[in-house]
């Protein structure tokens, strides 16, 4: 870390993005940045976009002025949800035990789904290795598991003229969680999301939260292009409009 290192590190170029490309290329698609808040992880996210559709997790573990336990769990929890193994036996020592049930949908008091058994979770390597948006390779057993609807499902069944507000209800409260509040009243439709504590940070949680429910491959920069909820969750209607229109066209033989 003497004189030379850092003359080195103004006159030559990083190459990080070229470093992440050459890892997905390898076969890596699980990120995680270990540091007391995330600077890499946007970088990361941009380098993926290039490498092209490439399914992925990215994430930090603590974030500035929120760097105690809750925020480290928070952050492997996200992991676990991805389908990331965590090994979770140093802080649930108890693990394997009996599973309490979940709260219902507590921003509206209003359920939006039928009673399923949920979906079985995939791992890492079922999961994030496909980079398409087909469901199919769900594994020997997914014939055999009824599968709990997906916001895709929510919307097909529901009256045309309900969508664009079940969209907004789902992007208001995405929102809301990534910005730490318990209930979406406080995210109104014409928000500005930079001007109601988003950060370039949160702005890319935001995406990712957005991506998983919807299943499309959202841009980096999603948030900067549609600035409010409500421009938001219009892009989304349009992004389900164009594909519904697709698929009507490979049914019809187009």
């Amino acid at each position: 870390m003497g004189g030379g290192y850092w003359y080195r590190n103004l006159r030559q170029p990083v190459r990080f993005g070229s470093a992440v490309q050459a890892l997905v290329a390898d076969g890596f698609r699980v990120f995680v940045e270990a540091s007391a808040h995330p600077v890499l992880t946007v970088g990361v996210q941009e380098a993926l976009e290039t490498a092209g559709r490439v399914s992925s997790v990215v994430t930090g573990t603590l974030r500035r002025d929120d760097g105690g336990m809750r925020r480290f769990l928070s952050s492997a929890g996200e992991l676990w949800t991805r389908g990331v193994e965590v090994d979770w036996s140093t802080v649930l020592p108890h693990a394997g035990g009996p599973l309490p049930d979940l709260p219902t949908y507590a921003f509206q008091h209003r359920r939006y789904w039928l009673e399923t058994t949920p979906r079985t979770r995939h791992t890492t390597q079922e999961d994030l290795s496909m980079d398409d948006r087909t469901n199919g390779a769900d594994g020997p057993d997914a014939a055999q598991q009824p599968q709990a609807e997906t916001l895709t499902d929510l919307l097909a069944e529901a009256p045309e003229e309900a969508r664009a507000e079940l969209l907004l209800e789902r992007v208001r409260a995405e929102a809301a969680a990534v910005l730490g509040h318990d209930d979406p009243a406080p995210i109104d439709d014409g928000d500005v999301f930079f001007e109601i504590g988003f950060t370039s940070l949160t702005a890319v949680e935001l995406r990712n939260r957005l991506s998983a429910a919807t299943g499309f491959e959202l841009p980096i920069m999603l948030l900067f292009d549609h600035p409010t909820p409500a421009a938001l969750a219009e892009h989304l209607g349009e992004l389900y409009a164009a594909d519904d229109c697709d698929n009507s066209e490979e049914r019809a033989g187009v």
